[in-house]
């Protein structure tokens, strides 16, 4: 894997974003009744692109691979 980040939008979310060191996004789960559709650059966050931090999203691709936000900014997810 390389370091360049990418980054995905939720399709059952509108809010949720996500952001993985996998092009394919396999690292993120897949959210119920959903998937993870791929952005092109971090640009096309729109105003997500305001809550990305890099910092906790460097710590959290370390330590599980993924990274999730909102326009709010980080955000820890829990899957049932």
């Amino acid at each position: 894997m390389s370091d360049t980040v990418y980054f995905f939008k939720c399709s059952v979310s509108e809010d949720l974003y996500g952001a993985c060191l996998d092009s394919s996004g396999s690292l993120l789960p897949t959210p119920g009744g959903g998937k993870w559709l791929p952005l092109n650059e971090k640009s096309d966050l729109g105003d997500a692109e305001l809550g990305y931090d890099e910092d906790a999203s460097k710590d959290d691709l370390k330590k599980l691979g993924c990274h999730w936000f909102t326009s709010n900014g980080p955000t820890k997810v829990i899957w049932d």
